[in-house]
């Protein structure tokens, strides 16, 4: 494994994937990023302070490009796992890959396919402040404990756990890493809209399902999405 550092990019994505001779598990990572984004194309931004990196894995062909559609819910369990690791907060898992902790947002990921390998880049707020524009609805961990934290060793410790879920993600052991994740499923039971999916429905959250979907019940029957962005109803 290694680590390239840079002080500003504008994405690690975007960068990652101009690299000729990066390896599986290479780390990128930034101080700060001009162009982060997030899934469905949402910026993600942040102060200096953030853990804000990208790596690689290369595609297991005795998966389905179906089956990889559970890649970033194993990405975003990794994270919240490793940083329970770090400290025992009582972090949640908000579908699809974001980590929740005091009703708000610490972690988000974005997964992108590019030839045989996925692109996998996150996001996660460690020592940075939450401007006032986001305060509302993002944390850091220095915010909630007010110690300071080593950037890169939460990084490595990401990806070191990324390593062994991905493994079992690959030896077919989903359904126990989805059993967890649904155990710390910040919206089950909550009233929640959906939208990006042509329409906006509005119903209460149920399981993640064994094929990442989300449960959603509206009024006596049930639905099941697996794209759409989630605003939880006050």
């Amino acid at each position: 494994m290694k680590i390239y550092k840079y002080d500003l990019l504008d994405s690690t994505n975007k960068f990652i994937k101009t690299m000729e001779n990066i390896k599986e598990y290479d780390i990128v990572m930034a101080k700060k990023q001009s162009a982060g984004r997030g899934r469905r194309g949402n910026a993600w931004t942040t102060e200096e302070g953030a853990g804000l990196f990208s790596f690689t894995v290369l595609e297991d062909k005795n998966i389905s490009i179906e089956e990889y559609g559970k890649l970033p819910l194993v990405v975003g369990y990794s994270v919240l796992k490793a940083l329970k690791k770090i400290t025992s907060l009582d972090f949640k898992f908000k579908w699809t890959n974001d980590v929740y902790i005091n009703d708000k947002k610490i972690s988000g990921v974005l997964v992108e396919k590019i030839d045989d390998k996925f692109v996998i880049g996150i996001g996660v707020n460690i020592n940075n402040k939450t401007s006032k524009e986001i305060e509302h609805i993002g944390i850091s961990l220095k915010e909630i404990t007010n110690l300071n934290y080593e950037i890169e060793s939460v990084i490595i410790e990401i990806v070191e756990e990324f390593k062994k879920n991905y493994e079992k993600f690959k030896k077919g052991q989903w359904n126990l890493i989805l059993n967890e994740i649904n155990s710390l499923n910040y919206l089950f039971g909550k009233r929640i809209n959906i939208v990006g999916i042509g329409e906006e429905i509005s119903g209460i959250a149920g399981d993640i399902q064994e094929d990442g979907k989300l449960e959603i019940y509206i009024g006596d029957e049930k639905k099941y999405f697996n794209i759409g962005e989630i605003h939880i109803k006050k």
